[in-house]
């Protein structure tokens, strides 16, 4: 296993943007629970905080495909650093707010506005190691997984960071504190160009390339809507049940724990070598992605919610690493970051509304009954996997020879499918 993933790192430069990748992105799973520990902290209620962090989330959803199209089109050099720029004043305009103790109306614009400057990060390094490895490479595969796990690596960190920050500091120590790692992550990938994937030339006349135009992205994207969902309800429930049992100061380390479980499970998943289709493993890791929030109903106490939300965790990262090599397979090259920044996008869609819809349940509800809506959002995803293999099934059947997930679907003769629309 370890010699697998040592061969993704052996060209000069790879472990460089990964890294870069890994600080810049670090402040995605700071972010939320911060605004939710900001905000539940000075007004005592989840309603709210789960509104401002879903505004946060859905603006990058907005911003996400437009900032993909302006990479594929320009270069990623040429846009970092105006959108860095521009995240930098949204966030001291949220900060400065909180800080004067503004009405709540004026928040939900600059968070919103913060989550529209926030690159997909995510995405820019996938099609770095899509350049650096092309074609059916199997350290392209691996290079994936690495990064499907350094998400939740973050995610494991991000929620720990953010609330001791927010609860043993001025809370805008932890906004302030996240900044900087966007900013120190951002100027240290705008320099290394040699792993930049260069702009493809679009002949006169073609038609240019969008990646929702190939079959089953939308799909795709509804999955992972569903998917967000299930992770932005989830995160302020489970913020809400350490609170509602006097022990809010826990949030930060039982959503690490999910996350925690997520990783592992992306871990063994991206070492093994898959023999089966990639879009059978997708539909099963939905499927089981799908039964696993159930778990949540099991726990009385905190530290049984933490070990339960570890193994709901499990079903996440294989549905992800999965969800993303099914974009590589459809989507043309040129449009490459804008199919992977979808993923993204439909994540940050179904966080943002599942936040919002959480934090509004656990409120009046109390946390436990506010667990049907993971479980809803959860289910939601694994029908619409099923969906996505009726409508690809006789596309990507040809898929079984692919190397571990996630890579560029093989056919039975062992010729790489192109990047095409299917």
């Amino acid at each position: 296993m370890l010699n697998k993933y040592k061969a993704a790192y052996a060209r000069p430069g790879t472990s460089a943007f990964s890294a870069a990748g890994f600080v810049f992105r670090f402040s995605i799973a700071v972010y939320p629970i911060a605004l939710v520990l900001i905000i539940s902290g000075r007004t005592g209620e989840y309603g709210f905080a789960g509104v401002l962090s879903g505004c946060y989330v859905i603006g990058g959803a907005l911003g996400n495909p437009l900032a993909g199209t302006l990479v594929d089109r320009l270069g990623q050099h040429r846009v970092l650093p105006p959108y860095l720029l521009a995240h930098l004043a949204s966030t001291i305009v949220l900060a400065g707010l909180i800080a004067g103790h503004a009405a709540l109306w004026t928040l939900p614009v600059p968070a919103a506005a913060m989550g529209f400057t926030f690159l997909n990060v995510g995405a820019l390094v996938r099609a770095r190691w899509s350049f650096f490895w092309p074609g059916d490479a199997p350290q392209r595969s691996t290079g994936y997984s690495i990064e499907s796990t350094l998400d939740e690596l973050i995610f494991v960190l991000g929620p720990l960071a953010g609330t001791i920050l927010a609860t043993q500091t001025d809370p805008l120590v932890t906004l302030g504190f996240a900044l900087v790692m966007v900013a120190i992550g951002s100027v240290w990938l705008t320099r290394q160009r040699s792993s930049e994937p260069p702009v493809v030339t679009r002949i006169a006349g073609q038609r240019r390339a969008f990646a929702l135009r190939s079959k089953g992205m939308l799909l795709i994207s509804l999955v992972m809507v569903s998917v967000g969902g299930t992770f932005g309800s989830v995160e302020v429930v489970m913020v809400a049940f350490c609170g509602q049992h006097g022990q809010r100061s826990s949030s930060g380390w039982v959503v690490a724990c999910f996350a925690l479980g997520s990783g592992l499970a992306g871990l063994l998943y991206g070492a093994r070598h898959w023999r089966s289709p990639l879009l059978v493993r997708f539909v099963l890791a939905a499927s089981v992605f799908a039964l696993l929030p159930l778990l949540t109903f099991v726990p009385d106490r905190v530290p049984e919610l933490a070990l339960c939300i570890a193994l709901v965790g499990l079903g996440t990262a294989p549905t992800l690493i999965a969800a993303f090599g099914l974009v590589d397979a459809i989507v043309p090259s040129e449009a490459l970051t804008e199919g992977l920044t979808w993923i993204g996008t439909g994540l940050s869609v179904g966080y943002g509304v599942g936040a919002a819809v959480g934090g509004g349940f656990a409120d009046v509800h109390g946390a436990r009954v506010a667990f049907w809506i993971p479980v809803g959002c959860a289910m939601s995803a694994g029908v619409l996997a099923w969906c996505l293999f009726a409508r690809l099934d006789g596309s990507l059947r040809a898929t079984s020879a692919q190397p571990a997930v996630p890579g560029v679907p093989m056919a039975a003769g062992g010729q790489m499918i192109d990047n095409r629309p299917l």
